[in-house]
């Protein structure tokens, strides 16, 4: 039966999912960098959902450093003695750690890691992962070709608010120092104003939200385990009802009826709708602008919060059993739906005069559940002739058998928990850095670049298939030539992807930079070498631990670690970082230039400013995604001392939208050939982290 999950983010949001049938839920765990419940209030969610029937995933919603892992490993050891039925990691290191702290604990991979395909996913079951949280911008067609591979539970979103970024790939606010949305920590910069192509376009990355729940029964019909209803929803009312149409339609397996959408759209106005990416096509018109709910839209939220709030709608059925004999002992006992089951013994009744009891006595008091997370299915009473109990006696045995049995029903099972292995902190300096020149266009490859002897050299594989000859003057100089894969390679882009990398591998390149663990095995084939992006987000010495176990040659690592992080990672391949350059922003799924023109035109370049005089270059990548990256060059050049304590092996010059006389002054910079520094250059989060 497909579940139906509802993302709880706070203690009420709790009660109203869980009392409107929600199948499960989502509360995020706080510390150990992430934002949630508290302990205490951690507890108290879990114990309530237990005690319902309804199940519980936590999530981590962060990346984790080393100094934090620890505190990591410990929320999953608690939330296993809490009862929790899952775990959701946003970061690969965490699982190792989620799954070394409790190895019986089911762990879900979650969105931001980024599975979009099946290379992917295979790679998350070998890590141990018992489901996959597939991204928005999946098409349908694609969900129904992952289903029917099998070998993993997959869950997918049917409402919620979508990002302009694909999951896991926007640093907007990082880069701006504004919080990190890696580290569940979203300010919502995409629902500021900014321009693109020199006109005012108001809100260009600020996206409606993601309904589509008619798609239900037929996720339903492809075998997915889970729909996710209301990621990104605040109030508590709009999750109640949204859960209560999912719950209707999974169960019946059907669409809403029209009342239903008239019900929903009443509660979410101020919203704006879209079935986002599940068509196949990005729907043309999904930007748009939150409003606010209006007066008709709070009474309907004021009518359904009256539904849940102490209330309970949600109960369990259970069974009632009473023993009342003359020269025996009262017993009684109850029994719920789950075969869990509670009695309580009391004194031997008395001899009735003139008031014995009757079964239909015994029977009322008993089914008197009202107001407990119980309705009674049956009494079942072996009453003798002339006996009668104390008074209030009945009222206490059913008030004892209650309280037994929720006791016993927020009780968790018994799960085997362990320590997690710590990583070896820290690494020896590097005597000398691999420098790393990364270019965008085939221009920038010039001669006189060639001449400075990078150890390797990063292009796009878009550009080594335009232009395969752009890389000659490099061959001779010695310099390795790795192609950087498209950080997004769906499966239906797969056979293509592997004709450039054939084509590149017979151009002379040899090794192959991925963003993603679904595309090591395709440049494998390709006979390349491979080395871990940025977009893996390594973030921790367990990440690097995985990279390692894949057989990549290097990692780079994440941006949003500072210095000292970097010092303290256990690193058992080699590491390197963006020493200079425009940081990536964010990965769109649809093409901002089309969207804003009317027509495809992301092959010219392109930009886009926001309000306080940023520019954010917007790059064509592969099928038209575009990537924006930031106002400030980053520039490390005179910090180069600091790079070689932390122990990175190599300093990577992203060059973007430079001119191929600023990327040879540059790259002159950092080999000690020039004074030469760029305007409004930056440190990035090197010096501050997030």
């Amino acid at each position: 039966m497909l579940e139906v999950i509802t993302p709880a983010p706070n203690a009420e949001a709790v009660i109203a999912a869980v009392q409107s049938g929600a199948d499960s839920i989502i509360i995020r765990f706080g510390g150990a960098g992430g934002r949630g419940f508290t302990q205490a209030e951690f507890t108290k969610a879990v114990r309530y959902c237990r005690v319902r029937g309804c199940r519980v995933y936590a999530e981590l919603d962060t990346l984790v450093a080393d100094s934090e892992m620890s505190a990591a490993a410990e929320l999953v050891r608690s939330a296993c003695e809490a009862g929790v039925d899952a775990v959701i990691a946003q970061d690969w290191g965490f699982i190792l750690a989620a799954r070394q702290s409790a190895p019986l604990m089911r762990v879900f991979a979650g969105e931001r890691l980024g599975l979009h395909n099946a290379a992917g996913i295979e790679a998350a079951i070998q890590l141990g992962v018992a489901r996959v949280m597939l991204p928005c911008e999946l098409p349908m067609d694609e969900i129904r070709a992952i289903a029917r591979r099998g070998g993993v539970e997959l869950g997918v979103t049917v409402m919620g608010t979508l990002c302009a970024s694909r999951q896991g790939q926007c640093y907007m606010a990082a880069i701006n120092g504004r919080g990190s949305a890696n580290r569940g920590d979203c300010p919502g910069l995409c629902r500021e104003k900014y321009s693109l192509g020199g006109r005012m376009d108001d809100y260009p990355l600020s996206m409606r939200d993601l309904m589509a729940i008619e798609r239900i029964p037929e996720l339903a019909e492809l075998g997915v385990a889970g729909v996710v209803a209301g990621r990104g929803v605040a109030r508590p009312e709009r999750l109640a009802k949204l859960t209560q149409v999912c719950i209707k339609c999974a169960r019946d397996l059907r669409k809403p009826t029209p009342l239903e959408k008239d019900e929903l759209e009443l509660i979410f106005t101020g919203r704006e709708f879209t079935e986002g990416y599940y068509p196949g096509e990005a729907d043309g018109n999904m930007t748009g602008l939150p409003g606010q709910p209006d007066r008709d839209a709070e009474r309907a939220m004021h009518a359904v919060r009256k539904g849940y709030a102490d209330s309970e709608l949600r109960r369990v059925k259970v069974e009632f059993f009473a023993l009342i004999q003359a020269g025996r002992p009262f017993r009684s006992g109850i029994q719920d739906e789950d075969g869990n089951r509670a009695v309580w013994n009391g004194p031997e009744p008395m001899a009735a005069f003139g008031q014995e009891f009757n079964q239909r006595t015994v029977e009322s008091e008993f089914r008197k559940t009202s107001g407990t997370p119980y309705s009674c299915e049956r009494v079942n009473v072996m009453l003798g002739p002339g006996v009668m109990l104390p008074e209030g006696m009945l009222q206490q045995a059913r008030r004892e058998l209650i309280k037994q049995l929720t006791a016993k029903r927020a009780e968790a099972p018994h799960m085997r928990t362990g320590r997690l292995a710590p990583a070896m902190g820290g690494s020896p300096e590097t005597p000398k850095l691999d420098a790393i020149f990364e270019v965008m266009s085939a221009s920038q490859l010039t001669e006189e670049l060639a001449e400075l002897g990078p150890d390797l050299l990063y292009v796009p594989i878009s550009v080594l298939a335009e232009s395969p000859e752009s890389i000659e003057p490099f061959l001779p100089m010695g310099t390795t030539v790795a192609a950087v894969l498209p950080r997004i390679v769906h499966d239906g882009e797969l056979r293509e992807m592997a004709g450039l990398l054939q084509r590149a591998r017979a151009a002379g390149v040899t090794q192959a930079v991925v963003g993603s663990l679904g595309h090591i095995g395709i440049a494998r084939a390709a006979g390349l070498d491979v080395r871990g992006d940025y977009a893996l987000n390594i973030f921790n010495s367990y990440s690097l631990q995985i990279a390692s176990k894949a057989g990549l040659l290097s990692a780079t690592l994440s941006f949003e670690l500072n210095m000292e992080q970097i010092r303290q990672l256990s690193k058992p391949l080699d590491t390197e970082i963006i020493a200079y350059g425009r940081l990536p922003a964010m990965l769109t799924e649809r093409c901002l230039i089309k969207a804003s023109a009317g027509r495809c035109a992301c092959g010219a370049p392109a930009r886009m400013s926001d309000e306080y005089g940023g520019v954010y270059p917007v790059v064509r990548e592969y099928t038209c995604r575009n990537a924006v990256y930031g106002p400030s060059k980053v520039f490390l050049g005179d910090r180069l001392e600091d790079v070689k304590k932390a122990g990175v092996r190599g300093m990577r010059l992203l060059f973007t939208n430079e001119g191929a006389r600023e990327c040879v002054e540059v790259a002159k910079s950092f080999l000690g050939l020039s004074d030469y520094r760029p305007n409004g250059l930056t440190r990035g989060l090197y010096y501050r982290g997030v």
